[in-house]
Formats: C-alpha cells, sequence, structure tokens
C-alpha cells in the first residue's frame, strides 16, 4: 500500500511538473509584442538566461522559470535614431511578470564591478511584490459567439484553486476547463488591470475566439 501511494504521489508530482504552459507560453508571446511595439524597439540579438543568473525566481518552477528567462533581448535597436533601447531584457521580463499576475514584479539589473567575476553571476535581480487573489472574471467574445458568457464564467470559477490564487498555473487551468465547452480557434486567460488600492485582488480575463479571423479582402 505504501509503495502504490508512493508511486501514485510521484505520478502526480511528475504530471504537475511536465504540464505544457500553452496559455503560458501565448500570454509571453503577447507581451513581448506590445513591449516592443511601445518601446518601439527591435531586439539584435537575444539570450536565454540561466538560473544562476537571475535571483528573486527561486520560488517558482522551474518549466515557467526558463520560459520566462527564455529569448530575453540581449541587445535592442530602436526604430527611429532618437529612440534608447537600454535594459530591455529586465524591462522586458518585468512586463512578462505583470502579464503572469505578478503586478508588483520589479526587475533591476545589477551592474558587475568585479574583476574576474564567474559569467553565472546574477545580473537581474527580481522582486516579485505581493501574490494577488482572482477577483471577477471577465469574458471577451467575438461577434455570433453561440457559448453564453455566463457559461464561460461557471468553467472558469470551477478551475480556480481555493485560495484563489492568481498565476500562471491558474491561468493554464481555466484555460483547459474553458475549451471542455466547445472547439474553439482561441482560448487565451490574462490578467486584468489591477483596481488599485491595498486589496491585492485583480480581474482575470477570458478571450475567446471561436472561429479563425476572416481573411482580409485587398
Amino acid at each position: 500500500m505504501l509503495r502504490r501511494t508512493s508511486l501514485a504521489a510521484f505520478s502526480l508530482s511528475l504530471a504537475a511538473c511536465t504540464t505544457p504552459l500553452h496559455n503560458t507560453r501565448e500570454v509571453l508571446q503577447r507581451a513581448d509584442t506590445r513591449f516592443f511595439i511601445r518601446e518601439q524597439c527591435q531586439p539584435k540579438s537575444t539570450a536565454s538566461f540561466s538560473r544562476a543568473q537571475v535571483s528573486g525566481l527561486d520560488e517558482l518552477p522551474a518549466a515557467l522559470r526558463e520560459r520566462l528567462l527564455a529569448d530575453l533581448p540581449a541587445e535592442a535597436t530602436g526604430s527611429r535614431p532618437f529612440i534608447q533601447c537600454q535594459d530591455v531584457a529586465a524591462r522586458l521580463l518585468e512586463d512578462r511578470l505583470h502579464s503572469l499576475c505578478w503586478p508588483e514584479a520589479r526587475v533591476t539589473w545589477q551592474a558587475d564591478t568585479s574583476t574576474g567575476a564567474s559569467a553565472s553571476q546574477p545580473r537581474l535581480n527580481v522582486q516579485l511584490g505581493a501574490r494577488y487573489q482572482v477577483d471577477d472574471i471577465w469574458v471577451v467574445q467575438r461577434k455570433n459567439a453561440t457559448v453564453p458568457a455566463a457559461r464561460i464564467i461557471k468553467a472558469a470559477q470551477s478551475a480556480l484553486p481555493k485560495d484563489r490564487a492568481c498565476s500562471a498555473r491558474t491561468f493554464e487551468d481555466i484555460r483547459t476547463q474553458v475549451s471542455k465547452l466547445g472547439t474553439f480557434h482561441r482560448v487565451l486567460v490574462v490578467p486584468g488591470p489591477p483596481p488599485g488600492g491595498e486589496q491585492k485582488k485583480v480581474p482575470v480575463v477570458v478571450d475567446i475566439s471561436e472561429k479563425p479571423p476572416a481573411p482580409r479582402t485587398k
């Protein structure tokens, strides 16, 4: 019995570690696109930062941490001559964390002034800030949607953990549960704007496209 229980616990742990981060990948891609448009910068080269190069992310699951630190801009250039693209890796990582429900996250560049320092010495310092809870659930649908918003909200609420923690894992669970309601082209779960004040709660937006976008006519 003990051996079976241990094997079952190991299997559950392994499944949690290997859960595909489909929603997370799309959320980060959207965050990256919005960042470069807003900053009017384009990456000239990218690099994946190692765990040793970034401090403050140890509490995150390894798969999520690796996704956050992948393909950060090592160097970027402005779309116009007067645009200065500095500290883009730190600022983009900050935006990525905001998009995954760490609205208070701050990332700073840790300058290395020592001589002969190891290349693995931390270069980015992350302060995640307070963990937020899921507040209201909002639904965004396209014209002629067939699945009522009330059903989507009910499905999303059923996926929330008991503590209503707003996290990448919660977003993945909401996406999985909502996707069972129909054959959707896309389901994207993102945090809404924090309400401000002392309440550590944030709305969650479930953005659904039931069909692919119509091709543009020339």
